[in-house]
């Protein structure tokens, strides 16, 4: 016959707990600073890649405050009505989409944050729009994972790749291209002098490109929220009867 637990054992239980979790914090409150440092050296550096390596640290670096923030903040957010409660999952099986209307939604959303992005990128503050967007996405990806992991464990994993199948594998990319775009734009506009010399000869040439690039950015996203209309919905369907 097993004994009941001493009554010291939840204290201490709670206190490793607490420990856990303050080393969590100060790992990554170290691994942010290092990762924000290493980024200012390399945009030190001239070059266009220099600065997409910047905002890949930028991107680590707001992902690990996303797990911090639900390993500090677990108790509220995963919580019955929290992100990914079962409730939630199992709405899903019985959930009808009208693809149609869904697409409505999901376009005007995509598009309406990329116009505030493009708008932005014609004033000072597109770089500042840009960073913001970067590690919003960073906090993001590291709740939902990390809030997935705890709440399922391997099927949250599957859970949120089947979320994410096949619509973005376009749409972040078309993320990070509309990001370059409106980076560049605002850097050409505002900081030409301060970041890098003229893109291009002449101004003709400089606006074909650009109204190039962005239609091929738009068509992408287009395409990706078709996907995330019409054919995701049928993976999630199949996929939320393991849970």
């Amino acid at each position: 016959m097993l004994k009941p637990s001493p009554r010291f054992w939840h204290i201490r239980t709670n206190m490793a707990n607490r420990f856990y979790r303050q080393c969590i914090c100060a790992a990554c409150f170290s691994y942010i600073y290092l990762n924000l440092k290493l980024g200012q050296c390399v945009m030190n550096k001239t070059g266009k890649g220099s600065v997409y390596i910047f905002w890949f640290y930028l991107f680590l670096g707001s992902f690990l405050l996303g797990v911090l923030i639900m390993n500090m903040a677990d108790e509220i957010l995963l919580s019955e009505n929290g992100i990914f409660s079962q409730a939630s999952v199992s709405r899903l099986k019985y959930i009808e989409v009208d693809s149609g209307r869904f697409f409505g939604y999901v376009l005007k959303h995509r598009m309406g944050e990329g116009a505030l992005l493009l708008l932005l990128s014609t004033t000072g503050l597109g770089i500042v729009s840009v960073y913001a967007c970067i590690i919003w996405q960073g906090i993001l990806t590291g709740m939902t994972i990390t809030t997935a992991i705890i709440r399922y464990g391997i099927r949250g994993l599957l859970l949120l790749l089947g979320g994410m199948f096949p619509h973005q594998l376009l749409l972040i990319p078309a993320q990070i291209m509309l990001l370059g775009w409106c980076y560049e734009n605002c850097t050409r506009g505002h900081f030409q002098e301060k970041y890098s010399p003229p893109y291009y000869k002449g101004r003709r040439q400089q606006y074909i490109r650009q109204a190039i690039g962005l239609v091929w950015i738009i068509m992408v996203i287009i395409i990706g929220c078709i996907l995330e209309s019409y054919v995701n919905p049928i993976l999630i369907s199949d996929l939320v009867k393991i849970f």
